[in-house]
């Protein structure tokens, strides 16, 4: 089923963002809604379209290409990625995508992407604006890539004149490369080149023509077929005057006129003249010929810039005559449109790459989030309610019965409680592992010797215990509190495992450019290699399961924390040689 609706696009508009939009969802609740968030742009101009099977869209691509599709990933007959290989094994070329889905998910986008998909949505985080911007997008990234298209051909024909003038003296070859350009840049199915007389009768010199319709080229054309509105007049063109005839028999041309262009089987012509300008600037310029592009297959509404584009190449044909004169101009203006080749490709692909990046950072945070959230409130409620329950119940049972229990029951209840303080410990550390990075913390201004003395007055280590410090450390604008938690971890651990209580722990620094590079080494017992890659991981701890020295978070905090601001962790370590755990900060934020 495929239905029709309309909205009135302005003709006048300077750059319209009109566009054919074909909507391909099985839901007619959600084909409405797009509808109705489309029609809340104002500034766009459209045709809406919809299917709701990609058979159904396969078929009406077939027959009208739209400009864009707004394609659900999950359609009764296909998927989208499915769709898409189809469309393009029937079309060819793919028409700007965005790609609708129930839920988010970030293969599928990536897949998407790479099958051409402009943008991925997730349909219950849509809003009128949000969709609008995404069409609006996917039509200004689709508008500038035609436009560096365009340009693209325009830079190798002008390179191509380029090359003919530089390497040779032949005019008709520069003449037929310039023809050979026009016809293909305005996709006509004729150009030429007419060389005019001083009596205004004239010659077809030079001639670009599809096989289907008939050569011209050194035909002769008498002046008395040019008359009234259209006629041929040295000053018109002097003066800038330039013909563009969508319709010979709507025009209301001369009969001679119209049957002279008939013979060569013309429905629609654009005329420029070439004019020749002497190298004396006071010298008035001359009509050289002219520039003509002949459309047969059907009439054709010609465009200000297909008219424009001619003009241009008459430029260049005079420049092939006058090439000693005017070859530096041509070499700058080629350097001009270079440049603005690259600067227009640089800019879709950087407008891209954002959206691409936006759109996938901002669906996985809000799922992470989200999942969080829900961890959070399992944590804090559903997991430690019944903690506190089997806590408060083994108290119970320890203080009624008393010296009623024997000695293997109360070191069961005992442990009990271990066990209970163990998983506490665990929930806390998840929790606290799942709100890093997710906190808003403002930065402040702080001496790094401040950060250090008030952890190590917070750790309260053995008297025996030494902890050395640079009495001059960086002062640096930071989040002090994430940078106060991983000292903590480390000179925590670092005096919590070690085998002695008269160790030494020393903290050092190091300037690495844009970072700051601290390290935390102890005289302990050390790490062996193999223990080296998963110290980092959540719940990994070198002490067996009944040990209350740590839940196997600690580390795996450090390393979040670190890495969500742009630094890196890592262990250099040895049994008995003890261990040198070292993390980069960044100077700036």
């Amino acid at each position: 089923m495929i239905a029709i609706s309309n909205k009135y696009i302005s003709v006048d508009d300077v750059e319209p963002l009109s566009c054919n939009i074909l909507i391909v969802d099985d839901s007619e609740t959600d084909r409405a809604t797009y509808r109705r968030y489309l029609e809340s742009g104002n500034e766009i101009g459209y045709q809406i379209c919809d299917c709701e099977t990609g058979e159904d869209a396969l078929d009406f691509c077939d027959r009208h290409c739209p400009d864009v599709i707004l394609l659900d990933y999950l359609l009764p007959d296909t998927d989208g990625l499915q769709f898409l290989e189809e469309l393009t094994e029937r079309i060819g070329k793919l028409p700007p995508i965005v790609m609708l889905t129930g839920q988010g998910n970030e293969a599928i986008a990536v897949e998407a992407m790479k099958h051409g998909v402009r943008d991925y949505l997730v349909k219950g985080q849509l809003t009128p604006q949000r969709l609008v911007n995404s069409v609006t997008n996917a039509l200004t990234a689709q508008k500038l890539q035609s436009q560096i298209d365009s340009q693209k051909r325009q830079s190798n024909l002008l390179a191509s004149i380029m090359l003919k003038v530089g390497h040779s003296i032949d005019l008709a070859e520069i003449l037929q490369a310039g023809v050979d350009g026009a016809r293909e840049l305005l996709e006509c199915d004729r150009t030429m080149v007419y060389k005019l007389n001083p009596d205004l009768s004239g010659t077809i010199v030079s001639e670009s023509v599809l096989p289907q319709w008939s050569p011209s080229l050194g035909q002769k054309i008498e002046e008395n077929c040019f008359q009234g509105e259209h006629s041929h007049s040295i000053s018109k063109y002097l003066n800038g005057h330039k013909v563009a005839i969508s319709n010979i028999r709507a025009a209301e041309l001369s009969p001679c006129y119209v049957e002279m262009l008939e013979r060569f089987q013309v429905k629609a012509v654009l005329v420029v003249p070439i004019l020749l300008r002497e190298v004396s600037p006071a010298s008035a310029p001359t009509v050289w010929g002219l520039l003509i592009a002949h459309h047969c297959k059907t009439a054709r509404e010609w465009k200000a810039d297909e008219l424009n584009l001619l003009d241009e190449m008459s430029v260049q044909m005079e420049v092939a005559i006058q090439k000693a004169e005017l070859v530096l101009d041509l070499q700058q203006t080629l350097a001009k449109q270079q440049a603005v080749d690259r600067q227009l490709r640089d800019r879709v692909i950087e407008i891209e790459q954002t959206n691409l990046r936006l759109s996938l950072a901002t669906n996985l945070l809000e799922k992470r989030n989200q999942e969080l959230d829900e961890f959070a409130c399992i944590a804090s409620h559903d997991l430690q309610a019944p903690l506190r329950g089997i806590s408060n119940l083994a108290d119970w049972l320890a203080k009624d019965l008393d010296d009623k229990l024997p000695v293997e029951n109360q070191q069961q209840l005992n442990l009990i409680q271990s066990r209970v303080q163990q998983m506490n410990a665990l929930i806390n550390g998840l929790l606290l592992y799942a709100r890093v990075g997710r906190e808003n913390v403002d930065p402040t201004t702080v001496n790094i010797s401040e950060i250090l003395r008030e952890v190590i007055e917070t750790i309260d280590p053995p008297a025996d215990f030494k902890v050395h410090f640079a009495s001059h450390l960086p002062t640096l604008t930071t989040q002090a509190l994430l940078l106060k938690q991983v000292f903590a971890n480390l000179i925590g651990n670092a005096i919590k495992y070690h085998d002695r209580t008269d160790g030494t722990v020393e903290i050092l620094v190091k300037d690495r450019d844009y970072f700051w590079q601290f390290t935390v080494v102890d005289d302990g017992p050390g790490i062996a290699p193999e223990h080296h890659k998963n110290i980092f991981g959540i719940f990994q701890t070198l002490m067996g399961r009944d040990s209350n020295k740590g839940s196997g978070i600690g580390l795996a905090i450090v390393q979040k924390i670190v890495e969500s601001r742009g630094g890196s962790v890592w262990l250099e370590s040895a049994l008995g040689e003890g261990s040198a755990f070292s993390f980069t900060w960044p100077k700036i934020l």
